[in-house]
């Protein structure tokens, strides 16, 4: 394992993978914070050169969690930190606890950073975490992507604005955060699900703790995650400029696809890409799972291919080798405020300029299409499925449709309502 192993951090070293990461020095940061010894140490140190606010998330899982978010932010004020902290109030799900925790956390603290004006988050992922999370991975099956170490930097949209995930810690060991705290005095809080053995990262740490082979040593596996990274790079680069080839992205986020280029490019290509364009189409945090791609491509290269759903989201042709993707209308959300900072469906986010009291935004039906061609009959000759336009994003006063934002059209010049499409990482022409 090496004699350093337990040698503490020092806030040099924090520093130091900061300026590699291109964090400027001047900016506010904020920091992810548990209560353990990983995100504490990356707290204290960070609290050291930076102007940093810690976060802490009360998912109100357990009915200790309330108490132990309060001895967290206690314990920084205590060492000179600023801390916030952040709740849960959603109804808790019954499945995939762990997961919607997860997305929960990033949302709650993205929605901090940007209502605050700070661009840049740090978590405290570590060099073990990127170890488990390959041999986790590699029991499910995943390929290069999923096999591909975290990156140390990543953007995530929050209200149409980019903050910048770091991750600086990835380069160390946890023993290294954890004896940082034992030299400093600072005792952290141990969540028990961290020691519960229902939980296969749980598993997966006890076997990395006694491998059976000096390969599955941590710094080993750490080490071809980081490979297969740079390999999932080039593999996204290369995706993004077939995509950027062969679709078309449209207003109402619909997209159309030449899908003879599915013949000429590689298959990881072609299963990339169209599981970009999936998620794009659909608003979704993830995307299938590759047998379900698999059985899409299959379907899509038949002879008399008529259609296909999948994930949310309509797939029909379109000419003679070309498709459309466009949302399933059962799919999508159903009608929500007009207020301003609102997203309807995970896909478009919603500005309000003046005074929007009762008005909706929501899918337009077939109800609605009646309503919108006797007003604007020009939208018949727009050339999409008409169960596409069925999914449209409208603006709905009570019961009457007074615009079609994405084509501009409305009952007056000036409504106070307007959406924008969120990327998804959707390819930049």
């Amino acid at each position: 394992m090496g004699e350093d192993v337990a040698k503490p951090l020092v806030a040099a070293d924090l520093e130091a993978s900061l300026t590699v990461l291109g964090v400027p020095e001047c900016e506010r940061l904020a920091v992810a914070v548990s209560g353990g010894p990983d995100s504490l140490c990356l707290a204290l140190l960070a609290a050291e050169s930076r102007d940093v606010v810690c976060l802490i998330v009360d998912h109100g899982l357990r009915k200790e969690s309330s108490e132990e978010a309060t001895r967290t932010v206690e314990l920084l004020v205590s060492h000179g930190v600023r801390a916030e902290r952040l709740e849960w109030k959603a109804v808790k799900p019954a499945a995939n606890v762990q997961a919607e925790a997860r997305e929960a956390r990033y949302e709650l603290m993205g929605d901090w950073c940007q209502q605050n004006g700070v661009r840049y988050l740090l978590t405290a992922h570590h060099q073990d975490d990127q170890a488990e999370t390959l041999l986790l991975r590699l029991a499910r099956g995943s390929g290069v992507y999923g096999l591909a170490a975290m990156a140390p930097a990543r953007q995530i949209l929050v209200n149409g604005e980019a903050i910048t995930l770091i991750r600086p810690l990835l380069a160390f060991p946890k023993a290294r955060l954890k004896q940082t705290l034992v030299d400093r005095g600072v005792a952290w809080v141990e969540d028990p699900s961290n020691k519960a053995e229902q939980y296969d990262r749980v598993k997966v740490r006890k076997f990395l703790a006694n491998p059976p082979l000096e390969g599955f040593r941590t710094e080993r596996l750490a080490a071809t995650a980081a490979r297969l990274r740079r390999t999932r790079n080039a593999l996204e680069f290369y995706e993004k400029e077939w995509l950027k080839a062969c679709v078309t992205s449209l207003d109402d986020g619909s997209l159309l696809f030449d899908a003879g280029a599915m013949e000429s490019a590689p298959e990881e290509i072609v299963l990339r890409g169209l599981s970009s364009m999936l998620r794009y189409v659909s608003g979704a945090h993830y995307v299938p799972r590759a047998e379900k791609l698999q059985r899409l491509v299959k379907a899509i290269l038949s002879h008399g291919f008529e259609g296909y759903t999948l994930y949310g989201v309509q797939i029909a042709p379109s000419g003679e080798s070309g498709l459309v993707f466009f949302r399933e209308l059962r799919a999508a959300e159903g009608r929500i405020s007009a207020a301003d900072g609102n997203c309807w469906d995970n896909r478009f986010e919603i500005s309000a300029r003046s005074d929007i009291a009762g008005l909706e935004i929501g899918p337009l039906g077939q109800k609605g299409w009646e309503q919108v061609i006797q007003k604007w009959a020009e939208v018949r000759d727009i050339a999409l499925p008409h169960v596409a336009k069925l999914a449209w994003p409208v603006v709905y006063d009570g019961e009457n449709i007074i615009a079609i934002p994405h084509l501009k059209v409305a009952e007056a010049d000036d409504i106070g309502v307007s959406l924008s499409l969120k990327s998804h990482g959707w390819p930049k022409k």
